[in-house]
């Protein structure tokens, strides 16, 4: 069952393209990993797919909500864009945490505000995913007391904590000291485990061996190559993939 489909979505900033017509359908429970050099388009992609960024062009469904866009957002689409962002978890480079609020409020943030759950059910709901990111004994601490793995992980709790149809997450390790980036994958590839359907954009070649179904390697704003991890690693087919992986080793 798909759970995601993109088709022909375009962006540009001013004279540039960045997104020159891109499909993709995603399954449930499948990981699939964008990986490719900076400026090919990746976390426009994953931006665009919530409307954090407004394509130029594009249809995308997620679960049952559709937004078909051709140069302006109507308001009847903005309402569809709520719905969509409710079940669909955003994991960012920079942890966005609320600073002035615990580990356990800022996982609490998105039930009471969004889903309207009582606060006592909010809150044991929250401890409940902190203690799965291995959190649990840090709940009443503030950002500013934890590690960047551990805010990472915290913020992964509050993507969690609107219950998604799909994750997506934004090279979720490249503002961490490399001695931090294991904790964070971890939780990623547990969640991989459980049947998580997930969109990863990430340099962690290693990581992305491991973890994805599907590896889709972008350059240029368009999808370049995709296959299964070891059909895109051991035996790729175009010279720019070639060179690419060449280079990250």
């Amino acid at each position: 069952m798909k759970i995601v489909e993109v088709k022909n979505v375009r962006k540009q900033f001013g004279s540039s393209p960045v997104l020159c017509g891109i499909d993709l359908d995603v399954e449930k429970s499948e990981v699939v990993v964008i990986m490719g050099p900076s400026g090919s388009g990746k976390s426009t992609f994953l931006r665009c797919l919530t409307n954090l960024e407004t394509p130029d062009e594009g249809d995308i469904r997620i679960g049952p909500h559709v937004i078909r866009i051709n140069g302006r957002v109507t308001r009847e689409q903005k309402k569809e864009i709520r719905e969509m962002r409710k079940k669909t978890g955003f994991v960012f480079q920079s942890f966005n945490l609320f600073p002035h609020k615990t580990a356990l409020e800022n996982v609490m943030e998105g039930p009471l505000t969004i889903r309207n759950l009582p606060a006592a059910e909010a809150r044991e709901a929250a401890g409940s995913l902190l203690e799965k990111v291995g959190l649990g004994d840090r709940k009443d601490h503030y950002p500013a007391q934890l590690s960047g793995g551990q805010q990472q992980r915290v913020a992964i709790a509050r993507a969690l904590s609107l219950d998604p149809t799909v994750m997506l997450y934004d090279e979720p390790t490249s503002a961490l000291d490399p001695e931090l980036v294991r904790e964070v994958l971890q939780v990623i590839k547990e969640l991989a485990l459980e049947g998580m359907t997930m969109i990863i954009v990430t340099h962690e070649m290693g990581f992305a061996k491991d973890v994805a179904d599907r590896v889709i390697f972008m350059d240029g704003g368009v999808i370049v190559e995709q296959g299964k991890p070891e059909q895109v690693f051991d035996h790729p087919q175009h010279e720019r993939t070639k060179r690419f992986l060449s280079s990250t080793k």
